[in-house]
């Protein structure tokens, strides 16, 4: 649940929130509002997609409302999301209750459904939907990396994100993985607990084994990863360097110039970082509540059964009983990713051998297009779970099923 905490002043304002986040998640977060000068409880129990939004200006805050956020807090053991929006922008100071988290001025790039308090919003919840532990992980080397990756840390905690940065690799002196070591131990169960990846790829990363475990690792757990690509002036080249990455067309140019200033990002850098992070976030955020939900209405209106057997990796069966002995059982991936369909066929067909083969297997994507059908013959011909399975987008997904998957052509 969303709640927005407003002064009684500011109502109208905290209403135009409210239509333009409505608008971007179709209705798939309760929203309501609470006045600062008498705001009650907090209107529902506490939940996975609870968010404070609070909005100020630059008049005196209630004491009520200072309150409210505080028992907000408690009631999560000091977890809980908060979203500062400053009406201000010379009074940008957040409400002494949450006045550790940078507020976002809400100016005209910030509303519309589009806007940056939307994105902002999306990837908060959407890296509550992993259902892990939140995390931003930060991938980078060492030895040219760390300065980054702690201006991006203590940027990222001044948002209100939490992050996990590996101190341990700091010193890079290992340079193969032994399993089970404490250090790759550490390193799975971070990522397990991450939700989105920021992958500092600056000149010395390709050659860190352990950056290489992580990328491998987050692709086989379909985390996203996106790339900080920071190359030097005379680097005429363009994307990441890692080669599992190459087919992502999403990241982050930057320029990286020997010596390194001090601090090395501009702070238009970081706000750049920030805000490619959390419209990536808010676009898999967006596509989470779509497609699942237009793939099981597919489904239930057709007398399947629909259930979601893994979470995390949005695995789905449905089953229709057509007599007592007569049955058909559809497992369903539901991608939440563009362009890149490699990683994601891979772990479905993992999947599949470890939960027995259905009578079909669905791997359902999304995007603005249908893949054209050379591109699809490649990805069927390229990934060696590509004929296990029917690649198809959602907006297929009817035709199949009426068809009771018998007139379907790849």
């Amino acid at each position: 649940m969303i709640v927005i905490l407003h002064a009684t002043s500011q109502r109208a304002t905290a209403e135009q929130i409210r239509r333009d986040l409505d608008a971007a998640f179709k209705n798939a977060v309760p929203i309501t509002f609470a006045d600062a000068s008498s705001p009650g409880n907090w209107p529902a129990d506490v939940s996975w997609d609870d968010l404070l939004v609070i909005v100020y200006d630059g008049t005196a805050f209630p004491d009520a409302g200072n309150k409210y956020i505080q028992d907000y807090l408690d009631a999560r053991n000091g977890k809980g999301r908060l979203l500062p929006v400053a009406l201000d922008p010379h009074n940008r100071r957040p409400p002494q209750a949450a006045s550790s988290i940078k507020a976002l001025e809400f100016d005209a790039a910030a509303a519309g459904a589009d806007g940056r308090l939307v994105k902002r919003t999306g990837a908060i919840l959407g890296l509550r939907l992993q259902q892990r532990d939140t995390k931003i992980f930060i991938s980078y080397r060492a030895t040219d990396g760390i300065e980054i990756a702690r201006q991006i840390e203590s940027h990222l905690v001044g948002l209100g994100y939490p992050v996990w940065r590996d101190e341990a690799k700091e010193l890079d002196g290992e340079t193969k993985i032994l399993p089970g070591s404490p250090v790759q131990s550490e390193i799975d169960t971070a990522l397990d607990n991450a939700s989105v990846v920021l992958l500092l790829d600056t000149p010395q990363a390709p050659h860190s084994p352990w950056i290489k475990h992580e990328v491998d690792t987050a692709n086989s757990q379909l985390l996203p990863i996106l790339p900080l690509c920071f190359r030097p002036s005379t680097d005429t080249k363009k994307g990441p360097r890692f080669r599992s990455l190459l087919d992502l067309q999403r990241w982050v140019p930057l320029p990286f110039n020997a010596p390194l200033a001090t601090p090395p990002l501009t702070d238009l850098e970081l706000d750049l970082i920030v805000s490619e992070m959390e419209a990536y976030v808010c676009e898999i955020f967006r596509r989470k509540c779509r497609v699942p939900f237009l793939v099981e209405q597919a489904f239930v209106s057709r007398s399947y059964t629909w259930s979601i057997l893994d979470a995390r990796l949005l695995m789905c069966e449905s089953v229709k009983n057509h007599s007592m002995r007569l049955s058909t059982k559809v497992l369903s991936h539901c991608s939440i990713f563009e362009q890149v369909h490699g990683p994601a066929m891979q772990v479905f067909s993992e999947f599949l051998t470890r939960t027995g083969r259905p009578n079909h297997a669905l791997y359902i994507y999304d995007g603005e297009e249908l893949i054209p059908e050379p591109e699809l013959e490649e990805i069927i011909k390229s990934s060696p779970s590509g004929n296990e399975m029917v690649i198809l987008h959602h907006q297929e997904l009817a035709a199949l099923i009426e068809s009771n998957f018998t007139t379907f052509t790849p």
